[in-house]
This record gives structure tokens, sequence and C-alpha cells, in this order.
């Protein structure tokens, strides 16, 4: 069984990264709001499908739950927005990166908001997280700075799912959490980016479908691998994720960098990791 988990986060960082790498692609044709608008919709009607084929129930969220749902959804479509623009500006392996901060950010919202306890080794381990990050930016352009910067933004806000995920699944099922964030995720993507939607896509439908079945597909191994898992084993493997970025973006957009930051990588990858590990324990 445990061979099974470790497999599952296996293809779930590989599929995340063939994310990404689709994401670029995509976003040369589609806006990014496009692009998020038809994540969230196409996913809303995928999991309905699967409500409907296997005749699983459909709970309808307390509303105290709605609050939270409504929440996770605005922290998602917030971190899919600057995660997918990043992605048009810095290297797949460097976003991918970059994305791992998010541990750095939930711990210091975690201590924020939910007053849990940050020692000073993690203090020490978050900063030395971000001089990591800073390594990465030297030499860089401006657009490359700005990516950067996008990317930070994604992992804060993924940092706020991460913290309204945890209450709701004490209280909700997987399958109900992810149609909520989809149904509620297309709402307000509608809303808020309506101006910048194409509703046009015919040609890029296809590559929009895609890209929505390899997010679901990375999701839904992501959680079982977690499930009724608390081997920080399972953590390592997530940083396959940067391997399988790299190696797609240097087969398929020439994607380089030097030793300053590939020494930036390794600190923000080894940092991440020893804060993830007391936080396994305690599960």
């Amino acid at each position: 069984m445990k061979k099974n988990k470790l497999l599952f986060q296996l293809l779930s960082c590989f599929l995340f990264s063939l994310l990404g790498l689709q994401i670029k692609f995509s976003a040369i044709h589609n806006s990014i709001e496009t692009i998020v608008f038809y994540r969230s919709l196409i996913g809303t009607i995928v999991l309905y499908c699967f409500f409907v084929f296997y005749k699983k129930e459909f709970i309808i969220a307390s509303n105290k739950n709605l609050k939270f749902h409504i929440l996770r959804s605005f922290f998602g479509i917030l971190a899919m927005y600057f995660g997918y623009k990043a992605l048009i500006l810095i290297p797949l392996s460097l976003a991918s990166t970059i994305g791992f901060t998010k541990v750095f950010f939930a711990s210091l919202m975690s201590w924020l908001i939910l007053k849990e306890r940050l020692d000073l080794k993690n203090i020490f381990l978050v900063l030395l997280g971000f001089f990591g990050v800073y390594l990465i930016t030297l030499p860089s352009n401006v657009s490359e700075i700005e990516g950067i910067i996008f990317c930070l933004l994604s992992s804060i806000f993924v940092s706020g799912g991460i913290i309204t995920v945890s209450y709701l699944t004490k209280k909700e099922t997987t399958m109900n959490i992810l149609i909520f964030h989809s149904v509620i995720s297309s709402i307000l993507t509608f809303l808020i980016f309506f101006d910048n939607i194409s509703f046009y896509v015919q040609e890029s439908f296809f590559s929009l479908f895609l890209l929505t079945i390899t997010a679901l597909t990375a999701q839904y191994f992501n959680v079982e691998s977690y499930r009724d898992e608390k081997a920080s084993l399972i953590v390592l493997i997530g940083y396959t994720r940067i391997i399988f970025s790299t190696i797609l973006g240097f087969l398929f957009l020439d994607e380089k960098f030097g030793f300053v930051a590939l020494f930036g990588i390794l600190i923000i990858i080894i940092t991440s990791f020893f804060v993830q590990k007391p936080q396994q324990k305690k599960d």
C-alpha cells in the first residue's frame, strides 16, 4: 500500500509539471484569464459527470462551510492567475521551485492566523529559504523578476488555500470540496475577469480540456498519496516535481540556468523540506 502512495505522489508531480508545460503552450493563444476560467468551468463539468456516472451524493454545504468554500475558491483563483502568469515569464523549473515557498507562507500564516507556535529554527529556515529565492533572481532581467514576484504571490494564495482546505477536510469529502471549488471558481473568475475572457476558443478548446484533465488527475493523485500517510518520504518525493519540470523545460523549451540559480534552488528544497518535517510529525 505504501508503494502505491509513493507512486501516486510521483505521478502527481509529473502531471503538475506537465500542466505547467501545457499552460506555457496554451498561453501563446489564450489569455491567462481565459485559461483560468475554462480550467474551472471544464473542471466543474467533468466533476459533475463523475458524480452522475458513479451516483455519488452531492452534499450541500452548510452556511458556515460555504464561507470557507468561497474563501478557498478566491485563494485558488488568485493562486492560479499569478502562478500561470509567472509561467510565461520564468522557466518551468524555477516556477516549480519557487512554488515550494508555499511552505514558508503557510507556516507564517498559521502563526499569524491560527496562533500556532513558530520556533526559532523554523524562522531561520524560512529566512534562509527566501535567501534562496534572492539568489535565483541574480542576475535576472525585469520580466524574470516580475515572474518571480507573481510566483511568490501565487504561493501566498496557495498557502491561504491550504489553511481553508485543512478546515474543510474535517467537515466534507474530498470530491465535495473539489466540485464546490470548481463551481465557485467558475463564477468568481467570470465576474472578476469578464473583460479579459475570450468566449471564442473553438480552436484551442481541446488543449484547454486536456490541461484541465491533467490538473484534476494531478490533484487526485496528490490527495490520494497523502491519505492516511504521515511519512515524510511522501514530502520528499514531492520534490521530483522540480526534476520533472527541469527535464520538460530542457526538452521542449530549451530552458537553462547557471550555478547561482541552481544553488538557490537547492537552498529552497532543503529549507522547505525541513520546515514541513515538524508538521508531518504533528499530523
